[in-house]
C-alpha cells in the first residue's frame, strides 16, 4: 500500500512539475507562431470584410458577424500569448515584436467594426493589411 501511494504521489508531482514549468525556447516559439498565425488570419479577415463593405458587397449583420469572429480569434490568441512565459534570449525578442502586432490587430478590428464612415473604415483596412503583412513576415522569419 505504501509503495502504491508513493508511486501515485510521484506521478502527481511529475504532472504538476510538467504543468507549471516554463516552456523551453522551442515550445515558446511554437506557441508564438500559433498566436501570430491566428492574429494574421484575423487581420486578413478584417481587411477583407472591410474592403467588401467599402465596395458595397457586404452589409450590417454579415459584416458584424465576420468582425465578431475575427475579434474572438484574436482575443483567444491574446489569451494564449498572455499565458505563455517567454524564456530569455531570442524568444523574448520575438515576444517583444509580436505583442504590439497582436494588440494592433485587436484595435484595428474594433475600429473597422465600429467605423461610422468610409474614411475610418478605409484607414482601418489599410492598418489591418499592414499588420497582416508584418505578421506574415514575422511568421516566415521564424519558421
Amino acid at each position: 500500500m505504501t509503495v502504491t501511494a508513493l508511486a501515485v504521489l510521484g506521478l502527481w508531482a511529475g504532472l504538476a512539475y510538467q504543468a507549471t514549468r516554463p516552456q523551453d525556447a522551442s515550445g515558446y516559439l511554437r506557441t508564438a507562431l500559433q498566436v501570430a498565425t491566428s492574429a494574421h488570419d484575423a487581420a486578413a479577415t478584417g481587411a477583407l470584410v472591410g474592403r467588401q463593405q467599402l465596395r458595397g458587397h457586404l452589409f450590417g449583420p454579415a459584416a458584424a458577424t465576420a468582425y465578431d469572429d475575427a475579434v474572438r480569434a484574436v482575443a483567444g490568441a491574446q489569451k494564449k500569448f498572455g499565458s505563455a512565459l517567454a524564456p530569455d534570449g531570442a524568444p523574448a525578442a520575438l515576444r517583444d515584436r509580436l505583442a504590439p502586432l497582436v494588440q494592433a490587430t485587436a484595435r484595428e478590428l474594433s475600429r473597422a467594426a465600429t467605423a461610422a464612415d468610409d474614411r475610418t473604415l478605409r484607414d482601418a483596412v489599410a492598418a489591418l493589411d499592414d499588420t497582416a503583412r508584418r505578421l506574415d513576415d514575422l511568421i516566415e522569419a521564424n519558421r
